[in-house]
């Protein structure tokens, strides 16, 4: 299977990178950007332990193959600290 460049901005940070196409958004953030705050609990978008912001739309990113999020705007528990400050949330 040819790899996929994708472009994401993550947490205010634009990215570019390869991946394979059949692979979830989840584990593009936790394997590729090493951002583990996001979970994998079920794989059925069922338990929330995977939801991030996509273009400010709460997601199930188990749900999401990767070309879906081909030039969104991420934002994963990491990004919700400010300063170096973690987030009430």
């Amino acid at each position: 299977m040819q790899p996929l460049e994708l472009h994401l901005t993550v947490n205010g940070e634009k990215m570019i990178f390869n991946t394979q196409p059949h692979r979830t958004l989840l584990q593009v953030l936790r394997e590729d950007l090493g951002l583990t705050g996001t979970k994998d609990g079920c794989s059925q978008g069922d338990c929330g332990a995977c939801v991030v912001v996509m273009d400010r739309v709460a997601v199930n990113s188990c749900l999401i193959l990767a070309p879906q999020a081909e030039g969104a705007e991420i934002m994963t528990v990491e990004g919700l600290a400010q300063n170096g400050e973690l987030h009430p949330l």
